[in-house]
């Protein structure tokens, strides 16, 4: 309904215009064309003005020059004053009308065109002198029925055969932004209902195609959030389900009685403290996300030593790094310690990077903490030599619960929100980081903050 209504609206806005044009067309080419007619006449009415100025002088013209002058145009000829009174001739009797005396200036020639009961006509003046006073000269021209039907043959025909031509080319334009607009509204109808495969096909590169392209645009990016939204509900249900059931299954042994003594006991009751420490890591996680999506987490900005807190986190990683047989190459390449930041929430990141780096580290090689300035920031880089990210994935590594081998073991990875969390502290903290990495070469990843005297 409303694309029909649309439709009509269009067409008559479209047959509106040119009708409106043609009309105008058609009264300019037909007012033209009267005005190369009368103007014939007024050049030969002049003429006849100049060829009897010495008689006009005497304030009369010999009858039989008046009467072949007459002939001669086709047109009843008389004199007048400047006060209109008729000096020669006899104008007819309809010349009387108001519409005709008003204009009794001999000062320019008048030209009027008006209409009678039984015929059209032409009256034309010119000014001339009459015994050295002012008056005019005018003349009384019937137009024939002949001129009117030249004029309806030669402009009103085209005219019509014009218009429906310009109907039927309205109808067209109106039929084809109507369609585009009804696949957009027909897409966007069945996308609403659940079909989120549906795309419209009008892409062109007018409003209408942009439009299109929005939509299609649109329905992509919501479509992949709610692939996002989905995978974020999987991976929340595994990440807690799988520390439940293991603190489930400990808990049980331990009612049991499979804890023979106070050494076993304590194992299984550390085993549920890690468990449970994972799914508080993961509860924090996901608030951390939260506030940092809606802009709630508030960050204290201060002036901390970067040097230094670098060096704590390279004790921190100590037991982890001898556990994989890997080793920490730590150079700091700057006399610049201090940044404007928060220190907790920098070595929040700073974790998340070194806990990667250590995870897909290959056994026996090392992972590299360098601290360099650039202009007027202190860049953190962290490199490790793994396999590295495919060139397809980099992009999509800061998204919640990416995980670039979906196929490898979860206990292997963390809950996939760390380079989430990672980039919306930086960017909170005014800071930025970047990723560098090739498959099978290993990956960089750099941290760059402000620095403060």
């Amino acid at each position: 309904m409303i694309s029909r209504s649309l439709f009509f609206r269009q067409l008559f806005s479209h047959v509106a215009i040119i009708l409106f044009m043609a009309l105008t067309l058609s009264a300019s080419v037909v007012y033209y064309a009267h005005q190369n007619n009368t103007g014939d006449l007024t050049i030969k009415l002049r003429k006849i003005a100049d060829f009897f100025s010495e008689d006009l002088k005497t304030g009369h013209i010999p009858d039989r020059e008046w009467e072949l002058a007459s002939q001669t145009i086709g047109a009843v000829l008389w004199l007048e004053d400047n006060n209109g009174q008729i000096i020669q001739g006899s104008p007819p009797v309809y010349s009387k009308a108001k519409s005709y005396t008003l204009h009794n200036s001999v000062d320019y020639f008048k030209q009027l065109l008006f209409s009678t009961e039984a015929q059209n006509a032409i009256i034309i003046s010119v000014p001339v002198l009459i015994e050295d006073g002012p008056g005019r000269l005018l003349a009384y021209y019937q137009i024939s029925p002949f001129y009117l039907k030249m004029i309806i043959r030669s402009y009103f025909f085209p005219f019509i055969a014009g218009l429906v031509a310009a109907f039927l080319l309205a109808l067209l334009l109106s039929q084809k932004l109507t369609r585009s607009i009804a696949d957009i509204a027909t897409a966007a109808k069945r996308f609403s209902a659940g079909d989120y495969t549906s795309r419209t096909c009008y892409t062109d590169k007018d409003e209408i195609g942009t439009l299109g392209k929005t939509f299609n645009a649109m329905a992509d990016a919501i479509v992949h959030t709610q692939q996002t939204r989905r995978n974020f509900f999987s991976n929340i249900s595994h990440e807690l389900k799988t520390p439940l059931s293991c603190i489930k299954a400990t808990t049980e042994a331990l009612i049991d009685g499979i804890a023979v003594n106070d050494q076993e006991r304590t194992h299984y009751l550390e085993r549920i403290l890690a468990e449970t420490d994972r799914m508080s890591r993961l509860v924090h996680d996901i608030m951390d996300i939260e506030q940092l999506e809606s802009g709630k987490m508030c960050i204290k900005q201060e002036r901390f030593d970067i040097a230094a807190l670098l060096l704590h986190q390279a004790d921190t990683i100590e037991m982890l790094l001898k556990k994989k047989n890997l080793s920490l190459l730590l150079r700091i390449q700057t006399d610049k310690r201090y940044v404007l930041g928060n220190a907790d929430r920098f070595a929040q990141v700073l974790d998340n990077l070194l806990s990667n780096a250590i995870r897909y580290a290959p056994s026996g090689s090392h992972i590299g903490l360098l601290l360099t300035e650039e202009n007027k920031w202190l860049q953190v880089s962290i490199s490790d030599q793994g396999e590295g990210i495919a060139s397809e994935d980099l992009p999509l590594i800061w998204e919640r619960f990416y995980r670039v081998d979906k196929s490898r073991d979860r206990s292997l990875g963390g809950s996939g929100l760390g380079l989430s969390i990672s980039l919306g502290l930086m960017e909170a903290m005014g800071g930025t980081i970047t990723v560098e990495s090739e498959k099978g070469k290993g990956t960089m990843f750099r941290i760059r903050i402000p620095w403060q005297i």
